[in-house]
């Protein structure tokens, strides 16, 4: 009888305990619901960063192929700079060494390179006479190879620098012909020859009206108005010389162009030193101011005396020669080569 109830005691608590056992194994399948469903949940997040890292990563990737083709494209313009720059290197130092071998070669006797300076000046001299008659220029290399001889100071080339000397005295003698001025002065007057005013297309100067007089009648006063219209409705122009006819829109427009032509080609004959060819376009060009273009406007008659002035100018001058000077120069040059030479023999 004792027994009966214990076991319904044990049987009571083997229940409860098997309710809790189920409760734990329920709860233990939701927390693990739970953390596979957290699990899960964390590994789409992991993948989708994953997947943004790799999005992330190819672009890395593209953008690093295109630096690295940037920087091929840079390294070979680069070796092409430094091969170029090596070869200037090489040009320089090869520069550098013949000039050194020059400067050797010309230091041995500090006279004989005085000497080729001051022929090297007397020739530029001679050249600018000759070919360009420029005396300035001649006499500015003359005047470098007279300071080059002051500096030389020998004693021995005493009748080199008196030669030079009359030299040059008679090059500042000559009279300086400004050519550049003059050509400018051309070509401005050649630009402004479109802007001249013909003679025919000028108008004549309106008479003033007759102060009117009290008519005496009807008749009188309508004689008067008639004679006025009529004074108006008529004019009379007249030249120097013969009648002019008006020119036609072609006719002025090769007339202008002609008269430029002449004014250019004065200004060719200017530089050229040829003073016939010069003279003649220019005397040319005034008769064809005096006789085709409006002689009252103040343009016309300042172009024709700027004319009349650079027909009066001077062009080309009896120029010296240097020839004396360069004679003398190669002459000392060749005493002094000849000297070692015959040292060479008797030694």
């Amino acid at each position: 009888m004792s027994t009966e109830p214990e076991l319904h005691a044990a049987h009571r608590r083997l229940k409860a305990q098997t309710r809790i056992a189920l409760g734990l194994g329920a709860l233990a399948c939701v927390l693990t619901l739970l953390a596979g469903l957290e699990a899960q949940r964390e590994i789409q997040e992991a993948r989708s960063d994953l997947q943004k890292q790799l999005v992330d990563l190819d672009a890395t990737n593209r953008q690093a192929r295109a630096l690295a083709g940037q920087a091929q494209e840079v390294s070979h313009d680069l070796e092409g700079r430094v091969v170029g720059l090596e070869n200037r290197i090489a040009d320089a130092q090869a520069q550098q060494t013949a000039l050194e071998a020059l400067y050797r070669d010309l230091s041995v006797n500090q006279e004989d390179t005085a000497l080729a300076e001051i022929e090297q000046a007397i020739a530029v001299a001679n050249e600018e006479l000759q070919l360009a008659g420029d005396v300035r220029l001649a006499i500015r290399a003359m005047e470098n190879a007279d300071r080059r001889m002051e500096r030389l100071d020998s004693p021995g080339l005493l009748g080199l620098r008196r030669i030079l000397d009359e030299d040059l005295r008679r090059l500042r003698a000559v009279p300086v012909v400004d050519l550049a001025g003059m050509s400018l002065r051309l070509d401005n007057l050649a630009a402004a020859a479109d802007t001249l005013p013909l003679a025919a297309a000028a108008r004549p100067a309106v008479a003033p009206r007759a102060a009117r007089t009290p008519a005496d009648g009807m008749w009188a006063s309508l004689g008067n108005r008639l004679l006025a219209d009529l004074g108006q409705a008529v004019r009379i122009q007249r030249t120097d010389g013969a009648n002019l006819p008006p020119l036609a829109p072609d006719q002025a427009f090769f007339l202008r162009q002609t008269l430029r032509l002449r004014l250019l080609t004065a200004r060719q004959a200017l530089l050229a030193h040829d003073e016939t060819t010069f003279r003649g376009d220019l005397r040319q060009a005034v008769r064809w101011l005096d006789t085709f273009y409006d002689r009252q406007d103040r343009s016309v008659v300042k172009t024709a005396e700027t004319l009349h002035q650079l027909v009066d100018s001077p062009v080309s001058i009896n120029v010296p020669d240097v020839s004396a000077s360069l004679s003398a120069v190669r002459d000392a040059r060749a005493v002094r080569q000849a000297r070692p030479a015959a040292k060479g023999r008797k030694s």
